[in-house]
């Protein structure tokens, strides 16, 4: 079958190399870029909707700010071509399976396959949405599943206003069979369904009558585990009032639902078992398409207002952090922690000549150390710096900012902070004495740090980041080796006592809960310090190398006086 036109055309400077699906909106081709050689997904949109006047209009205006729309959960729309021959939609090729392919390939997932799914697609509508985006008629074929388990999006707004309930009847929320616009209540309701069949096999309503069903019908929240019943409750609503106001919000239900049933590692879980499910669902066909619904209710459709507006905008506290990830977290220390940049070295201080009774094994007196490292940070209290926690056993966490240390006092923090996975994603925040405040929309509120979710992430963050960790490694250590000093710094290697480093004040949890993890007896470690004794880069490993194992890795630059970090007004 020739590929070189769709319905006559082809969007210039691309030629096809096979068709990719199509549906009610159009046909998919997979597409070549003449000029760079790059692949992307062509969307040649229907006849019907390229001659709809109100439909171009609106998705123009989508796409503009589709196109600006970067999320790893979001498919991503590179342009919207408009010609005489017809209209396209010109986007990423994002390699997946369908999760429509999934449930027809396998039937139902799984509670943990679902709740990853489920989390990775409020991500990418949290995304859209907080550009005035909704999808409009969200169903398994619109979530592709990638090879890594994530849940990306595609198809926003191919819909014409007002026949939403039309494009995907079983995940249609009651109010848009009346016409109503599509909204950010519309877009939960839809992947709250999805989410349902990914736990039973099959849409909470199906039936002659769908508009009934949905508005009158009981919510069928038995079906599915009991600790995920008030999740679907949620998202089913038949009022749009009664739904979660965000995405935020019902994202927050989500990870605390699934961290009390299925402990903090249901997230890894479940983004494998979704991987597995779909590596399996890409071995068999395509499902046929579905036939169009003959009865969708009495109540005709009515043409509403353009959607996109009708949602809360407030910004999930979990969105994507760029972290400066320490290459090769398996790697020796010195590989990790040589070739830093050299910053400029301040005066050498004084070195104590205070003997230790008995060194660690490989020599080096920690005692002269960590007071040269005292000296030179008090002497430049304040730093940026990059931090990640990675491993097994729901460790993950990552941050970057500044902080400036408080002589006598815990040190403050202006940063980002996240944990990892599909539910999780930044958010501004910042750490004055022991309270956490975090941005969430235009208001900043706080939390006593410590808990859990992100107060006890900021917590960690806090420990792990701080110049006392450092230290607290040196005087412990019951192995200790220096590198030979070069010009980016010198790398200090050793390892200390878990039980040691648990008894010590304020960072003593983290390293209890690293040995209790790992069952590490002892926690090896690098330093490096620049040639005025600041640190510029650490590891921190409980755990064998290869195997169970939590690691510890940060970085720091532009030491120096920072200004002075404020509590922010909290609302």
């Amino acid at each position: 079958m020739a590929f070189n036109v769709v319905d006559g055309w082809t969007v210039p400077g691309f030629t096809h190399d096979r068709e990719l699906g199509g549906g009610a909106s159009g046909r998919v081709m997979l597409a070549t870029d003449d000029l760079t050689s790059t692949q992307v997904a062509i969307k040649y949109l229907g006849g019907g909707l390229g001659a709809d006047e109100a439909f171009l209009a609106r998705f123009r205006a989508s796409a503009r700010r589709l196109s600006q729309l970067e999320d790893p959960n979001v498919v991503d729309l590179y342009d919207f071509v408009e010609t005489p021959d017809g209209a396209a939609i010109v986007m990423q090729y994002a390699e997946g399976v369908s999760m429509r392919r999934v449930l027809a390939a396998q039937g139902p997932t799984g509670p943990l396959a679902a709740l990853s799914m489920l989390g990775g697609t409020l991500l990418g509508l949290a995304a859209a949405h907080e550009h005035n985006i909704v999808h409009g008629a969200m169903r398994p074929a619109n979530i592709l599943v990638d090879g890594d388990g994530n849940a990306r999006l595609t198809d926003f707004a191919t819909s014409p206003s007002g026949t939403e309930a039309q494009s995907g009847p079983p995940y249609a929320a009651p109010e848009l069979w009346d016409g109503v616009p599509a909204t950010v209540g519309t877009d939960l309701y839809a992947a709250t369904a999805i989410f349902y069949e990914c736990l039973t096999g099959r849409p909470p309503y199906a039936g002659r009558n769908m508009a009934r069903l949905h508005r009158e019908a009981p919510i069928p929240a038995d079906e599915v585990p009991g600790p995920l019943r008030n999740l679907i409750h949620q998202g089913l609503a038949k009022d749009p009032a009664q739904r979660p106001r965000s995405v935020a919000d019902y994202l927050a239900a989500l990870e605390d639902a699934a961290v009390s049933a299925y402990g903090p590692s249901w997230e890894a879980q479940g983004r494998g078992r979704l991987t597995e499910l779909a590596a399996q669902a890409a071995l068999h066909p395509e499902p046929p398409k579905a036939k169009p619904s003959r009865s969708s209710g009495r109540n005709p459709i009515v043409t509403g207002k353009q959607a996109g507006g009708g949602g809360s905008r407030t910004r999930w506290v979990l969105a994507a952090v760029a972290v400066l990830v320490i290459a090769g977290a398996g790697a020796s220390a010195m590989t990790l922690l040589r070739g830093e940049e050299n910053p400029p070295p301040d005066p050498a201080p004084a070195q104590s000549s205070t003997p230790q009774p008995t060194l660690p094994a490989g020599g080096v007196d920690p005692r002269p150390l960590v007071a040269q490292i005292d000296q030179a940070v008090a002497q430049a209290p304040g730093a940026v710096f990059n931090y990640r926690q990675s491993g097994c056993c729901g460790f993950p966490a990552s941050a970057k900012g500044t902080f400036g240390l408080v002589e006598g006092g815990q040190p403050s923090y202006s940063l980002t902070l996240a944990g990892t996975g599909s539910a999780r994603k930044p958010v501004r925040a910042v750490i004055v004495q022991d309270q956490l405040y975090m941005r969430v929309g235009k208001q900043w509120r706080s939390a006593a740090l410590g808990g859990s979710g992100y107060p006890a992430t900021a917590d960690q963050v806090r420990q792990g980041s701080s110049v006392i960790n450092l230290t607290s490694l040196l005087r412990s250590a019951t192995k200790l080796t220096k590198s030979p000093p070069t010009e980016s710094g010198t790398v200090y290697e050793g390892e200390a006592p878990a039980t040691k480093l648990a008894q010590i004040p304020g960072i003593g949890p983290m390293y209890a809960q690293m040995s209790q993890a790992t069952g590490a007896q002892q926690i090896a470690f690098a330093i490096k310090l620049d040639t005025g004794h600041r640190p510029t880069k650490f590891w921190v490993r409980a755990g064998p190398e290869d195997g169970r194992k939590q690691m510890i890795n940060g970085s720091y630059s532009k030491w120096g006086r920072k200004p002075l970090i404020q509590a922010p007004r909290a609302a």
